[in-house]
């Protein structure tokens, strides 16, 4: 008996087994391949530059040397080509790249730069042009999925093009010299993923360089007037770079990447109310005249100049320093587009200080109020930002004698720039952005005792622009 029943159920056993041979397979798909920042990549970037080169001038080889200041500024453009690896969620490489750039600058600084005193023009001008640099950096960052965090730095060289320019009475002399100068980088940017070949970044990078020298002999002659002298002009240039790069990649490495995006980060909505913090690095960019007026009478205008006032030459400032503060704003996504207002305020560092004359200025607060649009995909957002800029500076002015002015106003202008966000976990985002402000013309005037020409009244007519480059972390308030 218990043999039979043994027997049925090896039976029964072998006819499921046969019935169940006869069904179709489910197929299923393989897993879907890891993303990774491994392997070789090259691309192309374009951006824009801001420097500022500190100069001081001996003239004569004698005299106490005079100081001024350069701000080459304009756009670049260029290719990198590097290699990343990874693993987990740490990534480092190495990466070249070599730029073309259109910066250039010319001020004017030091013991002459009179125009128009009694008639008379007196300058000693300097014009910097950083043709091209080039980087070689490291690269270390923090993986999220389709996105990268980095930090990079590394060696830098540039060439620039140097001139120096003496004009006395209309009659002019240059030097000029070509130098291939070595020096650093340091930055950071964000990466993001388009597709399984393709990410687009946004970086910035600080560049500072050995000092250069220019020197000669300057002469030229008319009539009876001349001049005869040996002239040496030390330099240092700085700059600083904010680019967009887009890279493709050649070759996948090894490492080990990560999992597919968080299910989080692809159904992501930029659509809702946020508000945050940022901080960041400011470089103010001030083109300036000083005014003297000899007769109390004459009215202070850059228009109605006579010989009983003197003017100095266009000269610069650049207010640099930290920037910290907030924002709160609005989006709203359609399909891959999103568009929303942001507004913010920050307390600022960025000051400056510049002779012959002294003139201080300095940033007390700055803040916007501005538009967004942009580009969403796969958690992060590439856009663009303009809108109106605020700020209040503050001016000390020292005149030819010991008297000293004080100035506080609130300067009202426009602002534009580009950023790249991305999202990084639950309700949180991150973002580096950079923006330029234009806060128009600013003019003050005072009265002094000057030593020789008795009353007298110094004005200074400034141009004041303004470049920040930052970091921010916003949260979602509400959807």
């Amino acid at each position: 008996m218990k043999l039979a029943g043994f027997s049925t159920a090896i039976l029964l056993a072998s006819c499921c087994a046969a019935s169940a041979a006869d069904l179709p397979v489910k197929y299923k798909a393989p897993p879907p391949a890891l993303w990774s920042w491994s392997g070789l990549y090259g691309g192309v970037n374009a951006g824009y530059s801001f420097g500022r080169d500190t100069v001081r001038e001996y003239p004569d080889l004698a005299l106490p040397p005079a100081q001024g200041r350069v701000l080459p500024s304009g756009a670049i453009f260029g290719a990198q080509l590097g290699y990343n690896w990874q693993m987990g969620r740490f990534v480092w490489g190495l990466e070249g790249d070599l730029q073309w750039s259109g910066q250039r600058d010319t001020a004017c600084g030091g013991v002459e730069c009179f125009q128009n005193w009694n008639q008379e023009n007196a300058a000693n001008l300097y014009q910097h042009d950083v043709q091209w640099f080039s980087t070689a950096r490291g690269r270390v960052g923090l993986a999220n999925a389709d996105t990268l965090l980095y930090l990079t730095g590394g060696a830098a060289w540039a060439g620039v093009r140097e001139t120096t320019t003496v004009v006395r009475d209309d009659l002019p002399s240059s030097l000029i010299q070509r130098h291939v100068l070595g020096g650093w980088a340091l930055g950071g940017g964000i990466e993001g993923r388009l597709s399984q070949a393709w990410t687009v970044k946004f970086e910035y990078l600080h560049l500072e360089f050995k000092p250069s020298t220019v020197a000669g002999r300057v002469s030229a002659s008319s009539g009876n007037f001349g001049f005869d002298f040996v002239d040496r002009v030390d330099s240092r240039v700085t700059d600083n770079i904010v680019r967009i790069g887009l890279n493709y990649r050649l070759l996948d490495g090894s490492g080990t990447g990560l999992p597919q995006p968080d299910p989080a980060m692809t159904a992501w909505r930029w659509s809702g109310l946020y508000a945050g913090l940022n901080g960041g690095y400011g470089a103010g960019n001030t083109s300036f005249k000083q005014f003297y007026y000899f007769d109390p009478a004459a009215a202070p205008l850059p228009g109605e100049l006579t010989h009983y006032t003197s003017s100095y030459a266009r000269d610069k400032a650049s207010l640099q320093g930290a920037l910290a503060g907030g924002q709160i704003g609005y989006a709203w996504q359609l399909d891959h587009i999103v568009f929303g207002l942001e507004g913010d305020a920050a307390w600022s560092g960025q000051k400056d200080t510049v002779a012959y004359d002294t003139l201080s200025q300095k940033f007390n607060w700055f803040a916007t109020a501005r538009a967004r649009v942009g580009w969403a995909q796969r958690g992060y957002l590439l856009y663009v930002t303009g809108g109106a800029a605020f700020a209040e500076i503050g001016e000390t002015d020292v005149g030819l004698g010991t008297d000293v002015a004080n100035f506080k106003l609130t300067k009202t202008g426009w602002v534009a720039g580009a950023g790249l966000e991305a999202w990084l976990t639950g309700r949180w985002t991150g973002k580096i952005e950079y923006l330029h402000a234009d806060l128009g013309n600013m003019n003050n005037t005072f009265n002094y005792q000057a030593v020789v020409f008795g009353t007298a009244a110094q004005g200074t007519q400034s141009t004041v622009r303004n470049d920040l480059i930052r970091i921010g972390l916003n949260y979602k308030l509400m959807d």
